[in-house]
């Protein structure tokens, strides 16, 4: 795993940095650590792929961490961010990038312990994957790339971050699929959304991070947006009583 330190403390880099090491020589994991003292310095490193986790100061001089946060969303929607910060004041904004975390310094090496593992977990998920017939051939498609599916002229259409995969299938047969995941939910009759590329909501509409807007079902639109509801807020809650 490719690990990336942003913060303009040398004391909490240099902490963070040994606590990390500790983990890997208890847990027996390899972890590749590289140290920023500045965003700009990291962003100028950074490409998508390049680190599987980013901790993100959030008070720095230069810039803040969650402007940083901003800019990898822009390039890189799988790299996990965990923020390090001596204020609750940001949380809600540091998990509507999806955040993995947020650690309120000074924090244990329990807590970063727990961190690490649900980034270990997390990683995981990008190793479950759907088969989809594609006309004669078969095509794997990673959970985490999924964006939306849907369903038009007899055919499933599951939008992806690389690509759109269209599969001649009745949308019944292909959502049990995708209802064993938690962060997918029903829009309307025959679409369902990753909720972890939903940006925003307004009163008629899902606006995910591509900018598209998928519609929220009239009849059920009080239950849908309770259920998003929930999922943010098991996100921020999550990461608020560490």
């Amino acid at each position: 795993m490719n690990v990336a330190i942003v913060d303009d403390s040398l004391v909490d880099r240099t902490y963070l940095q040994q606590n990390i090491e500790r983990y890997c020589f208890e847990q027996k994991v390899h972890m590749q650590i590289n140290t920023y003292d500045n965003g700009t310095g990291f962003i100028n490193n950074f490409s998508a792929g390049t680190y599987d986790l980013v901790f993100l100061d959030i008070f720095m001089d230069e810039t803040s961490g969650i402007h940083i946060a901003e800019k990898i969303r822009q390039i890189d929607d799988r790299c996990l961010l965990i923020f390090t910060t001596s204020s609750q004041e940001h949380a809600v904004k540091a998990f509507r990038l999806h955040a993995l975390d947020y650690l309120l310094k000074p924090f244990t090496y329990e807590q970063l312990e727990e961190s690490l593992s649900r980034c270990q977990n997390a990683l995981k998920r990008f190793s479950h994957y759907i088969e989809l017939k594609e006309g004669r051939h078969y095509t794997r498609i990673l959970i985490a790339d999924i964006i939306y599916a849907d369903y038009y002229n007899h055919y499933i259409q599951v939008h992806t971050v690389r690509n759109v995969i269209r599969s001649y299938m009745s949308f019944p047969d292909f959502a049990p699929m995708l209802d064993k995941y938690p962060q997918f939910l029903w829009c309307y009759r025959n679409c369902m959304v990753n909720m972890d590329y939903i940006k925003s909501m307004d009163s008629k509409d899902f606006i995910l991070t591509t900018e598209e807007r998928i519609p929220i079902s009239r009849a059920r639109k009080n239950e849908i947006r309770q259920v998003y509801a929930n999922y943010l807020f098991e996100y921020v809650t999550e990461g608020e009583s560490r």
